[in-house]
């Protein structure tokens, strides 16, 4: 059963300064081993990583401009200011919300460019201590045929309460690891931007993919399967011990 991991990193305004992701940008790097990776970003990005000390030959990089990312060539970019100013998490930007909208569009360029059975979207600064690290060297080497069954794969945080749609401050699931076929993938984008379209024209900021993704459960819980399980390093990280 083959494997993909798919992730990026963006210099942006975000919600902290790149001083602080670039460590775990780094321990991305070091630490996950699985192969192949296809890896989104800019080359300022690459030449920081390598001048580290850090070996990118066996990662397959990808450079593509932010101003190119297919949130903004399908909505444009007063859609995403748009959704900033309607939410209250004041330290949000509307650069992120993109980005956080762009996961399922760099699953599906990778698609495009390795085939494989499972395609694992990371974000690149997910591995933060050393608990993390030691997870992640394992990570996507684990019950790759558990998740090839046509649906996407989530972490659960939190209970679930049906909501007509998620705001701040209601956690539930975590974006920040999702697994899944080619199939899921593929349908999960066309019903993302079906749901966040809704959330737009009800005035409903659509910035964070958990509100919009879990709104996505509600409206097609087949496609989905969520994961309760504890997890003994970090709940919002739990997939890197788990798959």
């Amino acid at each position: 059963m083959s494997t993909v991991i798919v992730s990026a990193y963006y210099k942006i305004p975000s919600k902290a300064p790149h001083e602080k992701y670039l460590p775990y940008l780094l321990n991305f790097f070091r630490n996950v081993m699985s192969r192949p990776i296809v890896f989104f970003t800019t080359p300022d990005v690459i030449e920081e990583i390598q001048s580290h000390g850090i070996t990118t030959d066996s990662v397959n990089i990808v450079y593509l401009p932010f101003e190119e990312l297919m949130a903004f060539q399908r909505y444009g970019v007063d859609f995403w200011k748009r959704q900033k100013e309607r939410d209250c998490e004041d330290y949000h930007t509307y650069q992120l919300g993109a980005i956080w909208y762009e996961k399922k569009e760099f699953v599906l360029r990778a698609i495009e460019i390795v085939k494989a059975d499972i395609y694992i979207w990371c974000d690149a600064g997910c591995i933060r201590d050393d608990g993390l690290c030691i997870a992640a060297r394992a990570f996507g080497s684990r019950n790759a045929n558990v998740l090839n069954d046509n649906r996407l794969h989530l972490q659960q945080v939190d209970s679930y309460r049906k909501s007509d749609f998620y705001k701040f401050d209601y956690n539930c699931i975590a974006g920040a690891i999702i697994a899944g076929n080619e199939a899921a993938w593929k349908q999960y984008s066309q019903l993302y931007n079906t749901v966040l379209e809704k959330y737009d024209a009800n005035c409903v900021t659509g910035m964070s993919d958990q509100y919009v993704g879990l709104s996505c459960v509600d409206t097609n819980p087949e496609l989905f399967l969520m994961y309760p399980q504890s997890s003994s390093i970090n709940k919002w990280f739990k997939f890197l011990e788990l798959i």
